[in-house]
This record gives C-alpha cells, structure tokens and sequence, in this order.
C-alpha cells in the first residue's frame, strides 16, 4: 500500500512536469523550465511530508518515508543533512543517522559526529556509530602510518592539592598527533588500575584529519588503593571497526597526587 502511494505521488509529478513542458514549449505560459518546477515540488514533499513520516508512531508511515529517502537519494540526502545542520532543529533522529549513513560519503562524518555529541541522551547510538563507522569504511584509503600518543599530563584540583582527601576530581589531558597522509575515526579508551573507583572511563570518538593534532582535556575522579605508590592507566587508541588496537601505552602516575 505504502509503495502504490509514493508510486501515484511521483506519477502525479511527472504527469505535471509533462503537462508544463507543453504549455512551455508551445510558449503559452512564461514560467520557469517544467524541471526545476517539478524539483522545487519534489524537495517540498521530502521537507515537508517525508522528514516528518520518518518519526511517526506509525510503522508504515516510517517505512514509506524510508523507501522515498532510499528511492531517490539525489533529493533526499539534503534533506536529510541540512535537518541536522540546523541548531535550532529537533531532528536529530537515529532514523536520519542511519540514512546518511547509507546514502552519504565520508565528508558526513564530522556533521554526524557533532550531532551525536550534543544529544542529551544517546539514543541509539549504536546507528550513529554504525553510520559513521560504514562511511568511513566505505571511502577507507588505508596506510601504515598510525596515530600516536603525543602527550599525557594529569592537572590536579586545587583541593587535592591542598590535601583534602574528600574532593580527588582532577583533569587527564593528552594529545594525539596523525602524521599519515589519510584521516583517521579512532576510539580512545582509558582504563586505570589500582583504583577504587572508576577504572573504566567511557570511550571517546574523534575524526583526526590527515597530518592534524588533537588535543582533549577529560575529567576524571580517582582515588587510589592505599598500599599503591601509583596509579596505572591503560591508553589506548582504536580505528573504529578493528577488534585491535593502533596503540597502546601503559603510564604509571604517582598516587600522592590524589
């Protein structure tokens, strides 16, 4: 049913670019040429009618709104991206994750990256992942050269300092530098032992471009062990989609900081 609908909407489109392209050429009307008409009228259904569908409560209408993105990707994909350009939209949607995903190139990465960050909760993040990640791969130019860790410091907070035992929240900054010629999507992953409190750190994603240097400054609260001389942190920097990683180097920090 879903189909025969869109099937009759673009029919109906083309029955009046047809109609337009007569009366044009037979110069009884002046307007622009029939294509733009019928695109202009084509963009409007997608911004208007298919965007919205996308987050319907309805099942078929979600699955019509797909098929039109799917069917014609040449108007629908800037829809899709400029929805999610725009501050002030709510259509950050998983559903517009995955079609660009499908439909997009690797230039979508950084607008897909941005946007899954300033959500306030990561619904589905698993589609926004995989959406960058099969862009990635899709346009994947390999090299040998491998991101490194440049720098790693920890800065302690002022009441640690000072020895208040209570408040032990301090800052991890690195930097990560990429010499290759390529961009790289990597996955940071810290992991501290010898810890009574967060050992695992969530992962960070970032798009490090070809020659570029990133630099990061995390939060973090750790409190020691009391017989540790030292805290140890595992650092780690993955390529998405690689089961191992790119680098990995393992630091021991002084616990009398903490």
């Amino acid at each position: 049913m879903e189909g025969r609908n869109l099937k009759k909407y673009i029919k109906l489109l083309l029955i009046i670019q047809i109609y337009m392209i007569m009366l044009f050429s037979a110069g009884f009307l002046r307007i622009p040429p029939a294509h733009a008409f019928f695109e202009e009228q084509v963009k409007y259904g997608f911004e208007h009618r298919w965007l919205q569908m996308l987050v319907d409560t309805a099942p078929e209408k979600r699955f019509q709104a797909m098929q039109a993105f799917l069917t014609y990707p040449e108007w629908g994909l800037p829809v899709l991206r400029n929805s999610i350009k725009t501050p002030e939209s709510d259509n950050h949607s998983w559903q517009i994750a995955m079609l660009i995903g499908m439909l997009g190139d690797a230039s979508d990465i950084p607008l897909l990256l941005t946007s899954w960050r300033q959500l306030d909760k990561h619904e589905r993040s698993e589609v926004w992942l995989g959406a960058m990640q099969r862009l990635y791969w899709k346009n994947y130019v390999p090299s040998k050269i491998i991101p490194k860790l440049k720098s790693l410091s920890v800065k302690y907070s002022k009441n640690v300092a000072e020895g208040d035992k209570d408040s032990n929240k301090s800052d991890l900054l690195y930097e990560i530098v990429n010499p290759a010629p390529v961009s790289r999507l990597i996955r940071v992953t810290l992991q501290f032992w010898q810890t009574r409190i967060q050992e695992k750190l969530p992962a960070k994603y970032f798009l490090i471009p070809a020659g570029g240097l990133l630099k990061t400054t995390m939060p973090v609260r750790i409190l020691p062990v009391a017989h540790a001389k030292s805290v140890r942190l595992d650092f780690r920097i993955w390529e998405v989609g690689v089961s191992e990683p790119l680098f990995h180097r393992t630091v021991s920090i002084p616990s009398t900081g903490f």
